[in-house]
C-alpha cells in the first residue's frame, strides 16, 4: 500500500497471504503515522477492485469504503490486472505487448491483453475468465515472431497455455501500490472517481464458483 502527501510517498510492500484482515489496518495506521498526517485529511482513495483473489479483492473494497466515507472523499477503482502491468520494473524495452495471468482457482485464470510500452500501457483484450486459452489468445501468439521480445507473459502459468506463450513467461510480479498514484490522480482529475458507496470489486462473467443443478427444482409445500 501506498500514502501520497503531495510529491512524497510512503509505501510499504508485505506478502500477506491469507492475513489481511488481520494486517491491512495496522499497516494503514503505521503508513499515516510515518507521514505524520492524521486519516481524516484523506482527500482521494484508490483500491485494487480485481478480479482476483475473492477474499483479497473484497477486504480491499470494505477497507477503502470505510475510509472514504469516514473522510468524505471519493474512490478510484483500478484493476487489479493494469496495476501488475505498470508495477513491471523490470520490463524489457522492447516488449510491445503483456498477457497478464491471474490466478482465480484451479485451473481457471483472469487473462488480459495489453499494449503500449513502460509508461504507456492500455488494454487490448480486458479481464477474462478462462480455463483454456481464448482465441485472442492464439491470435496474439501468432501475430509476434517466436524468436522477438516484443510480447511478454507475467503472472502465474496455466498448464493449458500454448507453447509459444509459455516460453516467454516472466513469472508473477509483485504489485506495486506506488504505480497507482498517478493513475488515480488522473482519473479523480478527469472525474471517473466514484463516490464511496460505489467502490465495489470488478467482477467478470462466470466469477461464480456456483452452479445451479441441472434440473433442479425447488417447490413450496
Amino acid at each position: 500500500m501506498a500514502l501520497a502527501v503531495g510529491d512524497e510517498v510512503f509505501a510499504d510492500t508485505q506478502r500477506l497471504e491469507r492475513r489481511h484482515n488481520q494486517q491491512v489496518i495496522p499497516m494503514l495506521d503505521a503508513l499515516y503515522q510515518r507521514a505524520g498526517v492524521a486519516i481524516q485529511r484523506t482527500e482521494l482513495v484508490s483500491f485494487s477492485a480485481g478480479p482476483g483473489g475473492f477474499t483479497g479483492v473484497r477486504i480491499a473494497a470494505s477497507v477503502t469504503q470505510g475510509i472514504a466515507m469516514a473522510c468524505n472523499c471519493s474512490v478510484v477503482p483500478q484493476r487489479c490486472s493494469d496495476i501488475l502491468v505498470r508495477s513491471w520494473a523490470q520490463c524489457p524495452v522492447a516488449v510491445e505487448s503483456i498477457v497478464c495471468a491471474v490466478p482465480s482457482r484451479a485451473q481457471s485464470f483472469y487473462l488480459s491483453a495489453h499494449t503500449g510500452g513502460p509508461g504507456r500501457w492500455s488494454q487490448q483484450y480486458p479481464d477474462q475468465l478462462c480455463d483454456h486459452a481464448p482465441e485472442w489468445l492464439s491470435d496474439i501468439a501468432q501475430r509476434h515472431d517466436p524468436s522477438s521480445s516484443e510480447l511478454a507473459l507475467i503472472g502465474a502459468v496455466p498448464d493449458w497455455l500454448v507453447d509459444d506463450l509459455q516460453a516467454r513467461s516472466y513469472g508473477e510480479v509483485v504489485p506495486d501500490a506506488r504505480v497507482m498514484i498517478g493513475e488515480a490522480r488522473t482519473a479523480h482529475a478527469e472525474g471517473r472517481s466514484v463516490a464511496p458507496e460505489l467502490a465495489l470489486p470488478i467482477y467478470v462473467q462466470g466469477d461464480s464458483p456456483w452452479r445451479k443443478r441441472q434440473g433442479a427444482e425447488i417447490s413450496a409445500r
